[in-house]
């Protein structure tokens, strides 16, 4: 009688391992799935951050030839970039067409990245000219300007200089960087 009570238990088990078996196969496949999508999200960022950098180096590239180019018409005494020095002159910062591509005053740079997502664009604006006398105030120390050693007056050209990583209009889908640097060029 023992055994059939040890065979009667066992026939009443034997659908059980199946069901736990299948319980199991259920929660390592849901574990399973969110380590994917985890793994699928993180690989993305991934993505976004080094198109991001990509995009970040050639709208550096272009500030650099653009500041390059300023420097050289000043010294040559050669008007460069739009003139936005008059009151009733309309220059917006950043210009209209920054982030949705197109428009006009934009110039192509000449270095564009491998990789890159386009060739890098500038826009200048020259904001006209200011003296570059500092007021000796309070914590300033006296220079050369303030005992009568420069001579005059010496004048600042002043410039802004717009930079997009590429022309949204043509690569929607990459990360587009804008950068703006305001210089003065004696």
């Amino acid at each position: 009688m023992i055994t059939n009570r040890t065979n009667a238990a066992a026939a009443s088990q034997k659908g059980m391992s199946l069901v736990v078996v299948l319980i199991l196969m259920l929660i390592m496949t849901i574990v399973g799935l969110a380590v994917i999508r985890g793994t699928v999200l993180r690989e993305r960022m991934s993505a976004n951050m080094y198109d991001r950098s990509l995009s970040f180096q050639a709208a550096e590239s272009a500030l650099r030839e653009a500041e390059e180019l300023v420097r050289l018409a000043v010294v040559a005494g050669q008007a460069i970039g739009a003139d936005c020095s008059a009151p009733t002159t309309s220059c917006p910062v950043p210009p209209a067409s920054t982030y949705t591509g197109g428009g006009t005053g934009w110039v192509a740079a000449s270095n564009t990245q491998r990789n890159s997502p386009g060739a890098p664009q500038y826009q200048i604006q020259y904001l006209g000219q200011r003296d570059s006398i500092d007021t000796l105030s309070l914590g300033s120390s006296a220079n050369e300007a303030q005992y009568g050693g420069s001579g005059g007056v010496a004048l600042e050209s002043m410039y802004r200089i717009i930079v997009r990583s590429h022309d949204p209009a043509v690569n929607a889908d990459r990360a587009v960087v804008v950068l703006q640097s305001n210089i003065a060029v004696k």
